[in-house]
């Protein structure tokens, strides 16, 4: 089945007339669209709330038929595929009245997107209206990628992998968190990626003081990189409508064995989880326990940031946004699927020491899973005076 023909199937199961959606990743995979910048929730899809935009500048409509109607102000009338849609171009002061002759059903399905908005106007047009929340219809669906979504995950995951490695290779005794942080920014401007997935992490802890005592906070401009300083990265971009998630650790000069060892177990335990997944058979509540396993068999397992019995998920699907559902919860049953691309983050921190993670993006295959970032997993001591 085609994505609109699997979308369809959602819509009619639903009981809709049709599903209208604006500005936000449902809007992107309704309309198979990937240059125009959405607006993203990255950090809120449990919550019960609006999208940022209050009005949107184009939004799309799917009819039980299969008829899907762009509605876009000129400036964007580009970025749609008008062999997938039809597209009315118009002025947002215009919006209202376009609507009224698009819209061909009593029970319509809205997404949460400039939702407050977007009700009101249909209210207006028609006050007999049933208007249904429709912002997880596409959940089930969206979180098997086909070839050409897992194609430009693939691509992004190596571009985030590049990123890091030029800021390990750039810096300096004396840098805040915030100029590496200011390196992530700058080599995506440089690059032409369209935005950031969420503010880039380059948490420093120096070795024996007072910031290393607990996880939080990082301290921006106060901390300065020098020998002994642990750097945890949480690093992603965005660009041709899909996300990326990335971590890692690199320790400033040499590391105290027991330190270096036990990122080498954080390491051990994600490749691990990753080398027992069977498709149509593995749990997502299955693949915490498996880091948790190899830890403890390693001796780390004391400094794991979340015990077997504390997690409440230790990862995420990934996709048009960068945290998508479902979560990596211990108590989930969901069986992975061929076609998921989920976020794994195992933790480890070391009082006095740092705090260290490892975050990849993971692919479920037919046979088995594969990791899409691929940052070298030996490389944590780095040494200002060498070449990686």
């Amino acid at each position: 089945m085609t994505r609109r023909e699997k979308i369809l199937e959602e819509v009619r199961k639903a009981g809709l007339d049709g599903v209208l959606y604006a500005t936000g990743a449902n809007f992107q995979y309704l309309t198979e669209t990937t240059t125009y910048f959405w607006q993203r929730n990255c950090f809120n899809i449990d919550e019960p709330v609006s999208g940022a935009h209050i009005i949107p500048e184009a939004m799309a409509y799917l009819n039980k038929d299969g008829k899907c109607t762009v509605l876009t102000i000129p400036s964007l009338a580009h970025h749609f595929d008008r062999t997938l849609n039809e597209v009315v171009v118009s002025y947002m002061d215009q919006f209202e009245d376009e609507l009224s002759s698009i819209i061909d059903g009593k029970n319509i399905g809205l997404g949460r997107d400039c939702d407050a908005w977007i009700t009101k106007l249909l209210k207006a047009n028609d006050p007999n209206i049933n208007i249904v929340s429709a912002d997880t219809l596409f959940d089930d669906i969206r979180r098997i990628k086909d070839d050409k979504e897992i194609a430009l995950m693939r691509k992004l995951a190596k571009f985030t992998d590049d990123a890091v490695m030029y800021v390990v290779k750039h810096l300096k005794p004396g840098m805040t968190m915030r100029d590496a942080e200011r390196m992530i920014v700058d080599y995506g401007l440089q690059h032409g990626i369209q935005d950031l997935s969420f503010p880039p992490t380059c948490g420093f802890k120096n070795r024996g003081t007072d910031n290393a005592k607990a996880i939080e906070p990082f301290l921006n401009d106060t901390v300065l990189l020098k020998e002994g300083t642990m750097i945890a990265f949480d690093i992603g971009y965005m660009s041709n409508g899909y996300c990326s998630d990335w971590g890692r650790a690199v320790y400033s000069g040499k590391a105290p064995e027991f330190i270096k060892k036990g990122y080498a177990a954080l390491q051990a335990a994600q490749c691990h989880m990753v080398s027992r997944i069977v498709p149509g058979k593995t749990r997502f509540g299955d693949l915490y326990g498996y880091i948790c396993d190899k830890a403890e068999e390693l001796g780390y397992y004391e400094y794991l940031r979340f015990k077997r019995e504390e997690i409440g998920g230790n990862g995420h699907h990934i996709g048009s946004e960068v945290h998508e559902v479902p979560f990596l919860k211990y108590t989930s049953d969901l069986i992975l699927e061929p076609g998921m691309i989920f976020c794994s983050e195992p933790k480890m921190f070391f009082k006095d020491h740092g705090y260290m993670r490892v975050e990849d993006m993971i692919l479920v295959t037919e046979n088995g899973a594969e990791f899409l970032t691929n940052f070298p997993r030996d490389l944590f001591e780095v040494d200002f005076n060498e070449e990686y």
